[in-house]
């Protein structure tokens, strides 16, 4: 049985985490390392946001920002914006509920901006409907791993004077990809089931110098996540990840079957980062000696970008084998690296079960949610609703061989794939 989604991490960069626990260190040297390094990447450099870099002496870098979270990001970028009460955020109307949320707590109203199916974003013109007089920032997520540029959106927003932030949590591909030179903040994951996890922490390259000293400054204000949490963070997912091998698993959904229980929930509730916490107290932390020790080393993983191309490459051969390779969503982006390879279907349910009867544990994007459109405003984010409603993601991995795949093409049953609206 093929796992839902596998943990981008192998058991050296586990054991290699959980000795960190133990070392110690100082969470700002760390910091600023972490910053460096991913600032190294950077395509920008340059570029009109005046780009130049610290040197040396632990500085860290003058546009990255790391922090534990792409959450606690959000809600550092938003305090340091000191947008008016009761602005109006725009907001691509599929993401993780936790970021509406953040947008609420700072007394702002998010309004959904629906998807184009192909390119899971909002077009141009999506965008500029939505705006209103009391618009004045918007959040923008690249979902399933495509990657698109911003370029109408960034002139959009720069001409009326929007925060423009980025999310980026789903479209880590390597040290190629830093995210739009139009927005002022981009937003990278390194969470649990991301690509190159280090089971935590994030980093925000933010182009506005203003921004980033002030999201800096509050950011200091902010107590350091201790040590013995991300010990109990590296043993949890070591042991997911044992659970999530294939022999493993295949025991595990069997046993589930037997005793009449949901493998699949149970497993769903613990692999969410903050699952079970309350979502303030937690974000609002700063990232820990441990944690971003263990996220300089992904950092550093030489095979990121191949282990992405190989990832695509084996969710082109799967899409080339369906009944219309053009529903998978994101199919019409100009860079898909498949974090996520989701197609629509009229009963997820018993595609899902369909699957799973064939040795493919595939999975509903449950970590998802449309945004709800703020009072007195009419919803029409139908594209987004239809997606989270019927979406089911396909459980691929680099290296899947042509059998596996076309056995897994042969139970997606034309008649049971709803089209994209």
């Amino acid at each position: 049985m093929y796992p839902p989604k596998n943990f981008d991490i192998g058991w050296p960069d586990l054991a290699y985490g959980m000795a960190a626990c133990a070392r110690g260190g100082d969470a700002d040297r760390w910091a600023a390392a972490v910053e460096r390094r991913f600032a190294d990447g950077c395509m920008e450099r340059g570029a009109a946001d005046g780009g130049a870099r610290a040197a040396g002496g632990g500085a860290g870098d003058e546009r990255c920002l790391a922090a534990l979270s792409v959450r606690s990001a959000l809600d550092l970028a938003l305090a340091a914006a000191s947008l008016p009460r009761g602005s109006e955020v725009l907001m691509s109307a599929v993401t993780i509920p936790d970021m509406w949320r953040i947008v609420m707590e700072h007394g702002l109203v998010p309004v959904p901006v629906d998807l184009d199916a192909g390119t899971l974003l909002p077009t141009a013109e999506q965008w500029a409907a939505a705006a209103t007089e009391r618009t004045r920032a918007v959040v923008v997520a690249h979902l399933f791993g495509t990657q698109a540029p911003l370029g109408p959106l960034a002139e959009l927003a720069a001409r009326r004077g929007w925060l423009l932030v980025e999310d980026c949590a789903q479209a880590y591909s390597g040290p190629d990809f830093r995210g739009s030179p139009g927005a002022d903040v981009s937003l990278f994951s390194f969470g649990p089931i991301k690509t190159a996890t280090a089971l935590g922490g994030a980093v925000a390259v933010v182009r506005n110098p203003g921004l980033l000293a002030a999201m800096r400054a509050l950011h200091r204000e902010w107590p350091v996540q201790g040590q013995d949490a991300q010990a109990r963070r590296v043993a949890k997912y070591a042991l997911l990840a044992l659970l999530t091998a294939r022999p493993v698993y295949t025991g595990l959904v069997a046993a589930a079957g037997l005793l009449g229980r949901d493998h699949a929930s149970g497993l769903q509730s613990t692999v969410g980062a903050f699952a079970g916490t309350e979502l303030l107290p937690a974000i609002r932390q700063r990232p820990g000696p441990a944690l971003l020790d263990l996220l300089d080393r992904r950092l550093r993983a030489p095979d990121t970008t191949r282990t992405v191309a190989g990832r695509a490459a084996v969710a082109r051969r799967l899409a080339a084998r369906l009944p219309d390779p053009s529903l998978v969503y994101g199919a019409s982006a100009p860079v898909h690296t498949y974090w996520l390879c989701a197609v629509p279907t009229r009963d997820p349910d018993a595609t899902i079960a369909r699957l799973r009867s064939v040795g493919f544990d595939a999975a509903r994007p449950a970590s998802l949610g449309a945004v709800p459109a703020p009072p007195g405003r009419r919803q029409g984010a139908r594209t987004a609703a239809h997606l989270v409603r019927h979406a089911v993601c396909l459980p691929l991995r680099p290296g899947m061989p042509e059998r596996a795949l076309a056995r897994m093409a042969a139970v997606l049953d034309p008649e049971d794939w709803g089209p994209k609206p």
